[in-house]
Parts: structure tokens; sequence; C-alpha cells
């Protein structure tokens, strides 16, 4: 065959084009190997959630610039292979929290820890935690995260406040107890760090003494189940729980500060915590609070002397060994407080008179960070140490050892010394030992408990005898756990010994009481689908009254008020049922939880009016008596959060009481009334150095209390329904490599006159005006 001219010239110049060929390919390969080499590195990290410092499994992690996605194995753990050198945006997303997006810029193997913040719409989902954080099958409710955050420098008592069924107990604008489904005082536990708090609670105007600003979550505990606390918790409990201490070195700081116009009040907190550089199992916490204000303002008028000073500090050592774990904890906590300087009045017509005007008989309409008499002054102590040993995989041992000294001194208007004309301390020493073993589905835990107490007092004035007090507890928890029915059990037997001390003309004589019982739970909890559960919890506890409640007999100045106790009281009996249903849909667009529970008290010990007014030489006083009667308390708590959409979502919360005297069939004196809540907020688009951006409006509605006994000694009626409104805006701002957390909010933003019918001042003067607060978090 005969070959085209030009195809015979291609022909007879191959030979010559091969060897050009070959060298530019090994060119071009030798330049797409050196391209390739530096896109060989790669990101990897862990994804742990901010608040509960918890690994995230399945986290998703997106490089937007190469549009390629990864996600977190069950340990939290990620990596991102074959990067170039080069800046990235990443976003991370997980279920429940917050989508962050962070820039990188890297040169090698880079690896980073991301902490993801929880959505605002789980921040408030009900959870129950035990002592060892294992679920259990009481309902409860908790608060932590963006909204512990947006609450800084509030006591303890209003820092919970918002919660369904959690009211509060005040004494003026100062003084602040919680109230659980009606029920205060020594009737709700406080576990402080783990530890049960013991001071002077008994009390309507003995506050905790807790720095709120140390709590990384609080849990409150609904109903008598919380057996593992103790038996006189027929109220329930409240954890106040720090975050974990670091367990790897690096130094990190957080600072908070917070501001409040009505009553000028400065707040500031600080905590500092590291590992060891060569040891990181050992590690450490420091930390200190300080609060400073001045006179409260209702709408109208100052509220002279309602001033208020803190100052509060703790250290915390750990160690985390193969085996076991150790903690030290330490605090002070010391606080000055004011008492409404008009709540004080010279005789039985002034007292009459200062009940019926509406604004207060003697008042010195001014601002002041002056602290003067009438006030108190608390000084409390707390010693911990808890060591956990693994016996093996599946079973621990526990013991926690504390030891708390709590002071509280009680200076009277009338100056007649400059001593405190009472002056109280007590000591209360504590342990604390169990044994958790679990098999498959199987978990027991039984323990011992033992607590120590002796009160001394002394002054010019009497109010309760000195006493010592004894009680050691056994108690056995048992659960069960399957793929839909979760199941507990508990029973716990106490003995208690309360001996009183009365010095007559110098004779020193004693009284020895004894109590002894036992108290029992049992709760359910069915998954009837992935989206809607049921919690079924019967418990029955019992509590012996209190010092206070059998000997009392004066002058109480922090209430105003004249105390009588009854020495032939009995111990409460208390029988409780409760159920909660609650239903989620997928994405959390719909959330909605109802509580409802029946209380039964046998001997329920109430403080209640009573007439006349007491005259002393320290002034006229409103009379108040420790009466027991049997009682049923009944309610619901109904919580329903709703997404409208992508940026808002709302809440709306409200809380239902009858309580009922079955004895005089009448009802009870000195209850909360039913209260409602609603809340409607957006969330603003996250900018580039702005996230989480919240604008948030809320209201709360309180009935006017209309349930009342039918022979009502109280000295002044229920004061009338009230509607406050309130609003809050909050950011995170980026600085570097670090986020500021800062908040505006307003509470009473209209400056609305009103009285609450649970405080005890409200026969004196209106419940505080507006009040702003300015509040900034900065961790480093």
């Amino acid at each position: 065959m005969k070959l085209p001219l030009n195809l015979k010239v291609a022909v007879i110049q191959m030979p010559r084009v091969v060897p050009f060929l070959s060298v530019l390919s090994a060119v071009l390969l030798l330049a797409t190997v050196t391209k390739a080499q530096p896109c060989q590195l790669q990101i990897d990290g862990l994804i742990t959630d901010s608040d509960t410092k918890e690994v995230l499994p399945k986290a998703s992690i997106t490089v937007l610039n190469l549009q390629k996605t990864v996600v977190a194995n069950n340990r939290g753990y990620f990596t991102v292979n074959k990067l170039c050198p080069g800046t990235y945006r990443l976003v991370i997303t997980h279920a429940g929290c917050d989508t962050i997006v962070q820039t990188i810029t890297i040169t090698q193997n880079t690896s980073l820890n991301i902490a993801l913040p929880h959505a605002r719409n789980n921040l408030e989902a009900v959870t129950v935690a035990t002592q060892a954080g294992n679920k259990t099958n009481n309902i409860s409710q908790e608060i932590k995260g963006r909204e512990l955050a947006l609450r800084r420098g509030l006591t303890l008592a209003e820092t919970i406040e918002q919660l369904p069924g959690v009211t509060v107990l005040q004494t003026g604008s100062t003084i602040v107890k919680p109230v659980i489904h009606g029920l205060h005082g020594n009737r709700i536990l406080i576990l402080n760090n783990g530890v049960r708090q013991e001071g002077q609670q008994w009390g309507s105007e003995h506050a905790p003494e807790v720095d709120a600003f140390l709590a990384q979550k609080i849990t409150v505990l609904k109903g008598a189940g919380a057996l593992q606390y103790g038996a006189d918790a027929i109220g329930g409990a409240i954890l106040v729980d720090p975050k974990e201490l670091p367990k790897s070195y690096g130094l990190k700081t957080e600072l908070s500060t917070a501001y409040f116009t009505n009553n000028r009040l400065g707040a500031a907190s600080i905590i500092v915590e590291n590992a060891l550089r060569q040891k990181p199992s050992w590690a450490w916490r420091i930390q200190a609070t300080a609060r400073y204000g001045g006179n409260v303002r209702t709408p109208n008028y100052w509220l002279h002397n309602t001033g208020v000073r803190e100052w509060n500090a703790s250290a915390t050592l750990g160690h985390k060994g193969k085996r076991s774990n150790t903690e030290i904890f330490a605090s002070i906590f010391n606080t000055s407080l004011g008492i409404f300087w008009g709540s004080q009045v010279g005789s039985l017509a002034d007292l009459q008179a200062a009940i019926n005007r509406k604004e207060p008989l003697f008042n010195i309409n001014q601002f002041s960070y002056t602290l003067d008499r009438p006030k108190q002054q608390v000084q409390h102590l707390l010693f911990k140490a808890k060591y956990s040993y693994n016996l093996t995989v599946n079973d621990q041992l526990h013991v926690l050892v504390s030891h708390q000294e709590n002071k509280r001194q009680e200076f009277d208007l009338a100056r007649i010394t400059d001593a405190p004309e009472l002056d109280l301390k007590i000591g209360t020493t504590m342990v604390d030992a169990n044994y958790e073993a679990k098999r498959n589905r199987w978990q027991w835990q039984p323990g011992v408990q033992v607590m120590i107490q002796n009160n001394v007092w002394s002054g010019s004035r009497f109010f309760i005898p000195n006493f010592e007090s004894n009680n050691i507890a056994a108690y056995f928890i048992g659960k069960h756990n399957r793929t839909k029915v979760d199941a507990e059990m508990g029973i716990r037997y106490d003995t208690r010994q309360l001996t009183s001390f009365r010095n007559t003309n110098g004779n020193i004589r004693s009284i020895t009481e004894n109590w002894n019982g036992a108290s029992a739970s049992a709760g359910v909890t069915f998954k009837i689908t992935p989206h809607f559960q049921w919690l079924v919890n019967a418990a029955t506890a019992w509590r012996a009254p209190g010092v206070n409640e059998l000997y009392v007999n004066g002058l109480h100045h922090g209430t105003s008020s004249f105390e009588i106790g009854d020495a032939n009281l009995q111990a409460e009996r208390a029988y409780n049922l409760s159920t909660q249903l609650k239903y989620k849909v997928a994405d959390s667009a719909l959330v909605v939880d109802v509580t409802l529970y029946n209380n039964f008290i046998d001997g329920f010990i109430n403080l209640v009016p009573d007439t006349p007014a007491t005259l002393t030489i320290r002034g006229a006083f409103p009379t108040f008596r420790y009466r027991q009667t049997d009682a049923r308390l009944t309610g619901a708590d109904i919580s329903v959060f709703f997404k409208w959409s992508k940026h808002i979502h709302s809440n709306i919360k409200s809380s239902w009481l009858w309580a009922y005297n079955r004895t005089n069939n009448t009802w009870l004196a000195q209850m909360p009334s039913n209260r409602f809540y609603a809340d409607i907020a957006y969330h603003l688009p996250q900018g580039k150095y702005v996230s989480n951006n919240l604008i948030r409006l809320h209201t709360q509605t309180v009935l006017q209390q209309r349930n009342l006994p039918r022979n009502n000694t109280d000295y002044l009626l229920p004061p009338p329904t009230y509607t406050l409104l309130g609003v809050e805006l909050a950011t995170q701002v980026a600085l570097g490599k670090h986020r500021m957390q800062c908040s505006i909010s307003a509470t009473n933003m209209l400056n609305t006159v009103f009285r609450d019918y649970m405080d005890r001042f409200r026969y004196f003067n209106d419940g505080m005006g507006r009040n702003i607060a300015f509040r900034m978090q900065y961790s480093f």
C-alpha cells in the first residue's frame, strides 16, 4: 500500500520526537509529584460539649473551601486528610448544639479541640442526675450554658426561679429562698458540689450560702424521690455542680462581671484552673467572687438600708489515677445583708399604720451604699474530701467526708452594745460511703450516711436553744434499664436524735427526742416512641421537726416577726405521686412537658400568721406561729417550646398549685399562687466576629392568691395580680482565639408597682422596680 506524502514525513520524523516526548513527560511527572507532595497535610481534633465537657460523637465537620465533610467517631475524634497548605473555613455541627464556623491556616499537621455551645432550646430539657451522674427516674429540670450565663450575679434562688414549679420565698428584695411545689426550708435539700448544705437554713430569711458563680449546672429534683440525699427532702433537692477539673495542661481563666442598675450592684467572679505539666493527672482550680450593692429602689421610692456585701472564695485539688479519683474542695462564703429600716416600728399603732400605708411609714428616700442596723452577717465554711476507687470495671467504692461551719450574727435596729443581739454557730460533720455495682442492665448502690451537728447561741435575746443532733441512715438504690423501659427503686432508713439544752437561773437541763422511720421510692420511665416518654414516680418520706419549729420563742428580726414554736410537734410523713409526659419532635421544633403531682403530707408543719401582734422592748411585730395539720398539695407544671422558624422560637410555662388543709377542710396559708411565663426569641444571623446573637422578650404573670383559709388571720390580704415585662439581648464576640459573651437584660421593664404574696415584707413596701443588668463573661 502506498502512503500519503505527509504521513511518510510523520513516520520518518517519529524517532526524533520520541526522545523529546519522553523528556517532556518526565518533567510533567516531576512537576506533578512536586506539587502533590504538600497536599498530604491533615487536621484532626476532638469535639466536646462546652457546657458538660463531654465528648460529642457523630459531629459533622465540613471544609467549606473543598465542600468536604467528615464525621467524628464515637469518641468525638475526627480527621480531615489530604489538605494543602492554606486557609480553610470549617463548619462544625452536632444535634442539640449551636453550629460554629472556624477559620484556620495550616502549614503542617494541626490538631484542634473544639467545644460546641448547647443550643437554646435544649438548655431547659428535663433531665435527672444523681451524685454519680447517672440517670434516675425522678422528675427534674436543669439550667446551664447560656441560660445560666444570663443569670450570673443573682442568688441561687433567683437563678432557678423561672423553672416551672419553682418559686421563691422573699424577705424584702435581698433575701431569697427557693420553693419547690409549695415547699421550702428543711424540706428542700441543697447539694453544693456534692455536699449537703447545712447551716441555719430553717429560717425563712436564711438564704442558701451558695456562690452561684461557681456552678456550671444547676439541677432541680422535684418530689420526695431523692433518697440518696436525705429522707427529709420531701419537696425535692437542688444540685449545684461545678465543671470538672481540667484533664490536660494549659492555664485557663474565666472572668465574669455583672452590673445591676436598680441598686447599683456590681458583681465579679474569676476562675483559674490548670493541670500540672509534668503530672497532668493532678489538676487544680481557684475561684473568687465579690458582690457590692446599695439600696433597692421600688418604682416610686428607695428602700433604706437594703444593701448587700458579699465575698467568696474556693479552691479545688483533684487527682485521677488509673483506678482511683480523689478530690479536695474548700470554700468560704461571707455576706452582710441590710434589713429594710421601715420594717421595724415602735408601737402597735405604728405597725398597723405601716401595714395600711401604700408607702413605708419610716424610710429615708435616697440611695446609699451604707449598710447599718438592722442587718445580718453570715459566714459559711465548707471542706470536702471525696475518694472513689474502681474495684473492677463495673464496681466502684465512693467515700465522701465533709465539714461545715456556719456563723450567723443578727444586729437589731435598737443598739444596746456593738455586739450582735443574736449570734448562732452551727457545725456539721458528714460521712457518706456507698458501693456502686453494674451487671448487664442492672445497677445497684447501697450506702450509709452519718451526720453530726452542734449549735451554740449567744447574745442578748433568745431565739432557739443550744442543741446537738445526730442522724444515721442506710439506703439502697437499684436500677434496671431496658430499651424502652427504665426502672428504679430505693429504700432508706433514718434514725435521728435531737438534744436541746436550756439554762434556767444557772441550772442547765436537757431534753432528748428520738425519731426514726423508713422512706421509699419507685419510678418507671416508659419510652413509648422515640419522641414520647412517660415517667411515673411514687415515694414516701418523712421529716423530723426542726429545733426552730419546736422551741422558737422570740423576735425573728430578719423577717420583722415574732415567732412561736410548739414542743408537741410530731414528724411529717409525705406520700407523693407524680407523673411526667414529655413529647419532642425529631428536630426539637416542638417540645411539650407536662408534670402532674399529688403530695399528701400527714402532720404538715406550717408557719402561719397569728393575732394579736406582739409588742416587745424592741418594737411591735406581726406574730407567726407553727401549727401542724394534714395537708394535700396538688399541682401541675406545663411547659411548651415551639420553633416557629430557623431563627424564631418561643416558650410558654405555667405552674399551678392547690394546697389544701385536710384537717380543717380549708385552704393552707402562705402558699405560692398560680403563675404564667411566656417568651419569644429571635436568633440573629452570625457575623464574622459575632455569633449566638439573641433577642428575647419575656413576661411573667402572677395571679392573686384567692385560696385562703376560712379564718384568715393574715395582717394584710394577698396583693392583686401583677405582670412583669422583661427583655434580653445577648451575643458572643470573637477576640482572636477567644470569645466573650455579652448580654444586656431588663426586668420589670415597665416599672410596674407590685407586691408578691410570698414576700414577707409585703406588709411594708413594694417590690423592686426596673432593673437593667449588664453581663460579660470572657474565657482565655
